[in-house]
C-alpha cells in the first residue's frame, strides 16, 4: 500500500468559496455589503425620535410599517466619524440578532452575488463585525455580519431603552 495515496492534498480537490448573496451599499466613499437574507428593505432617510438610555451608536427610533426600527449610525462604527442624517441618504433596514435596525447609508448599490476572497485571512485585523471581503468587478467590498455589528453592551442598553419606552406607552 502506498502511504502517499492517503495524503490529504492528493485526496481532496481545491475547495472554492461558496457564492454569497449580498446587498451592496456605500458609506463615506467606501463599499460595504450585508447578507441579502438579513435585509428587510431600504427606505428614504427620516428624522428618528431620540431613544433615551441607548448607546451613542443609536440615533433614535422610527415607526416603519407599524414596526419599531432602531436607527444605527453605521458610519460611526465603520469609519469612526458620526453621521448627520441628510435627505439624500437611505436607511437599510436589517435584522440584527433579533433587533430590527436601520443602517444609515449614503446609497444602496443593489443586490449581487459575490465570491468571498479566499486570500482574506481571519486575522487580518478586521473588526469583529466584518465577516470577510469580496472582490467585485469594481473593487473590494467588506461584508458585515449584522448579528455582530452591535457590541454586547450596546445590545443590552438598546434592549433596556426599548423596554423603558414600551412601559411608558
Amino acid at each position: 500500500m502506498n502511504p502517499s495515496a492517503f495524503a490529504p492534498e492528493a485526496a481532496l480537490p481545491a475547495r472554492q468559496p461558496a457564492a454569497l448573496q449580498v446587498l451592496e451599499f456605500d458609506c463615506r466613499g467606501r463599499r460595504f455589503a450585508v447578507p441579502l437574507a438579513s435585509v428587510r428593505r431600504a427606505v428614504l432617510s427620516a428624522r428618528p425620535v431620540p431613544l433615551p438610555g441607548a448607546s451613542d451608536i443609536v440615533l433614535g427610533v422610527l415607526d416603519v410599517g407599524g414596526e419599531t426600527v432602531t436607527v444605527v449610525d453605521f458610519a460611526l462604527r465603520a469609519t469612526g466619524r458620526p453621521t448627520v442624517i441628510t435627505p439624500s441618504q437611505q436607511f437599510l433596514i436589517v435584522e440584527m440578532d433579533g433587533v430590527l435596525c436601520a443602517l444609515v447609508v449614503d446609497a444602496v448599490v443593489g443586490p449581487g452575488t459575490a465570491v468571498p476572497d479566499s486570500g482574506w485571512p481571519d486575522a487580518a485585523g478586521a473588526a469583529d463585525y466584518v465577516d470577510g471581503v469580496v472582490r467585485l468587478p469594481d473593487g473590494l467590498c467588506l461584508v458585515i455580519d449584522p448579528a455582530r455589528f452591535l457590541f454586547e453592551h450596546e445590545r443590552v442598553q438598546l434592549t433596556q431603552a426599548l423596554g423603558a419606552v414600551g412601559e411608558r406607552h
